[in-house]
């Protein structure tokens, strides 16, 4: 995403405050995809669905869009680092050709793979055979989107992304509820689906654009899996370890039944939901200042090494990379530091706002604290990938899944004052694991970088007593 923040940086070179809101704006859109679109979304049409549904097909409603970007999610996760890599070094190598074959491929391969698992789920729902359909064809709408956002990371116009999104979720809430009025819960998801399926319309019509129009195929990014099997392993974890929480409490004795082979625990769901907006800030100003300002450091200390410069000043851009990372890390904690204080200090009017009731609230408090320490798990997770440190960025997702898994279910038996905690702790554990790590190997960076290079091994062929000849590989 460093291309976007570049260009999103433009923005802030005016000094106005409308462009700093912009930038922000936009970047907020572009940094959380979907995940932000359909919380809102919820938020809207919920509010409209309590008097043209029944209190339980609105249960159904949210448990449904739920569940989908839950899976959606989790089914995309195996694919999408290794993909971003494979894009990543496609566009370094001026093969953005390849773009669009790999697109369709990998298109068809998650939609695939999905289709299995919509089948294996719709199968247990007693539902109606249409409104099936719609579940099945908004969860491939919501994976293309997961997988169209890879590609567009290097895409120059970042305007249609944020048009692509919020056209959609205004379109999307608009036909939700119109169509819900008329035909109750089919109409809703109907709309919402449409809503989606423009989004996913427009990202992919974007990759044409920017890309080029091609029907063929590439499969090159399947010799990745092979090459980089640790960044399978990182997405599979990581956003396991993001939803492995919610599923325990689903399905815990907790767990409230909105339809046969469907449930969850809305005591727990939303205020974590919630807890979570409280980051989108936090990821703007990653993409448009944090990851920016360090790629620059970053490509100066590589080229550094490229070009064979002295041992001192390769050592100064090294510290240039430290000073850069130290001195905005700080400012994250500062400035999200803040932005979870006043929420946590405006906690009942937000509750207010959101009906949550008091047992929602105390989980609310936790997950804000929660996000926050996720949101940092997630900053330097990206800054081990920069150094290519795959198998160090495995164990601490690892790490999380785990914690995150024990812990939680270590709170249901202390009981509702503890829910929480176990997220929360799992994600401080992550944070303070990824951080030694990445730690570790900056300190010795210069050491990594000339020692994990391919070292030539000559052959010897002895000729006779006083005659060596030396044959390179």
């Amino acid at each position: 995403m460093a291309g976007i923040g570049f260009r999103l940086q433009k923005l802030l070179a005016s000094g106005s405050f409308t462009d700093l809101i912009r930038a922000y704006f936009y970047s907020s859109i572009i940094a959380t995809g979907p995940l932000l679109v359909v919380i809102v979304s919820l938020a809207i049409i919920r509010a409209t669905i309590q008097g043209s549904l029944e209190t339980a097909d609105s249960n159904l409603f949210q448990s449904l869009i739920i569940y989908i970007f839950a899976f959606s999610l989790i089914g995309v996760g195996p694919v999408m680092y290794i993909v971003t890599r494979y894009i990543a070094d496609r566009y370094y190598l001026k093969q953005a050709y390849l773009f669009t074959p790999t697109f369709l491929f990998v298109l068809q391969v998650v939609f695939i793979f999905q289709t299995i698992v919509a089948i294996l789920f719709l199968l247990r729902l007693d539902l109606p055979f249409g409104t099936k359909w719609l579940v099945y064809i908004l969860y491939l709408f919501i994976n293309g989107i997961w997988i169209a956002m890879l590609f567009l990371s290097a895409s120059r116009d970042y305007l249609w992304i944020v048009f692509a999104f919020a056209f959609g979720a205004v379109f999307g809430c608009a036909a939700a509820i119109h169509m819900g009025r008329a035909h109750g819960l089919s109409g809703f998801l109907a709309g919402y689906t449409l809503g989606q399926g423009i989004t996913f319309l427009t990202l992919t019509i974007r990759i044409f654009f920017e890309f080029g129009l091609s029907l063929s195929y590439d499969y090159g990014v399947l010799t990745y899996l092979k090459k980089y099997p640790y960044l399978v392993l990182v997405g599979v974890f990581y956003n396991l370890g993001i939803w492995i929480d919610k599923l325990i409490f689903w399905h815990s004795n907790l767990g409230e039944t909105v339809a046969p082979g469907l449930k969850i625990y809305s005591n727990y769901d939303t205020p974590m939901f919630l807890a979570f907006i409280t980051i989108v800030p936090s990821m703007a100003f990653f993409l448009i200042q944090m990851e920016t300002s360090f790629v620059q450091h970053y490509h100066g200390y590589y080229q550094s090494v490229r070009e064979r410069a002295d041992l001192g000043t390769i050592r100064a851009k090294r510290e240039a990379i430290l000073d850069n990372l130290t001195e905005h890390f700080q400012r994250f904690v500062l400035f999200q530091g803040i932005i979870s204080g006043l929420v946590i200090m405006f906690v009942y009017q937000i509750a207010d706002a959101f009906h949550l009731n008091p047992y929602q609230m105390g989980v609310f408090r936790i997950g804000i604290l929660g996000s926050f320490l996720q949101m940092g798990f997630l900053i330097l997770l990206n800054i081990l990938f920069y150094f290519d440190l795959q198998k160090d960025a495995f164990y601490v997702c690892l790490i999380y899944f785990i914690l995150n898994t024990v812990l939680t279910l270590v709170t249901l038996r202390i009981g509702f004052s503890a829910y929480g905690f176990g997220y929360t702790g799992a994600c401080l554990i992550a944070v303070v694991a990824a951080f030694l790590l990445l730690n570790r190997k900056l300190q010795a960076l210069n050491y990594w970088t000339f020692m994990r290079q391919p070292i030539l091994i000559p052959k010897f062929k002895f000729e006779n007593e006083e005659t060596v000849v030396l044959q390179e590989k």
